[in-house]
């Protein structure tokens, strides 16, 4: 199961992965691109480079696997429900100058390809609570233009080609609460005698 690090951990694997990426593939470093994990306020700039961007604009429970729970690995304790966690992110070409926009963008999207899929030797230096046998896959999202249109609305930057993804299912393990917290049984009240 992940814990919450986990959901920066995605966006620095994508990262990472398409980093390795750039230094293997000739055409596309002549262009010199960075990969980018943007925020609002890097947002508010202008791009002053080419650069891939990835922006996490929503996350939101899955609601397929919203009721499940996930065996003990320790023998009498009871099972423990999971909270199914998926990632909306945009894929911007973020870069000063509009010729390389579908470029960089068509570049990182041959790379992800239709399904890209994250496992432990991806996420194991982001959240080392990542089982060896979970995963996620980061796949094209079907958006129309009007939604597209609405996120970059409410965004500080005007629109900039990009391309949404979802990265689904993110199993993000609930602490257990602490031990010494007590359950009450029986409370006991004085009754008043007239």
């Amino acid at each position: 199961m992940a814990s919450y690090r986990a959901i920066p951990g995605v966006l620095s694997a994508v990262k990472r992965l398409l980093e390795n990426r750039i230094l293997q593939d000739n055409d596309i470093a002549d262009f010199n691109p960075e990969i980018v994990i943007l925020g609002n306020r890097e947002l508010a700039d202008k791009p002053s480079k080419n650069q891939i961007g990835l922006y996490l604009h929503r996350v939101s429970v899955d609601p397929i696997g919203r009721n499940r729970y996930i065996s003990s690995t320790d023998l009498g304790q009871q099972a423990q429900p999971e909270l199914p966690v998926n990632l909306h992110l945009l894929l911007i070409a973020w870069t000063h100058l509009g010729a390389n926009e579908g470029l960089l963008i068509g570049w990182a999207m041959q790379h992800i390809g239709s399904a890209l899929t994250l496992d432990i030797s991806h996420m194991s230096v982001s959240d080392e609570s990542w089982r060896s046998q979970e995963q996620v896959q980061m796949i094209p999202e079907e958006m129309s233009t009007e939604n597209l249109l609405r996120i970059w609305d409410a965004l500080p930057q005007d629109y900039l080609l990009s391309v949404p993804y979802l990265i689904k299912t993110l199993r993000v393990l609930p602490i257990e609460p602490p031990p010494s917290e007590v359950l009450v049984d029986t409370v006991i009240t004085p009754i008043e005698v007239m």
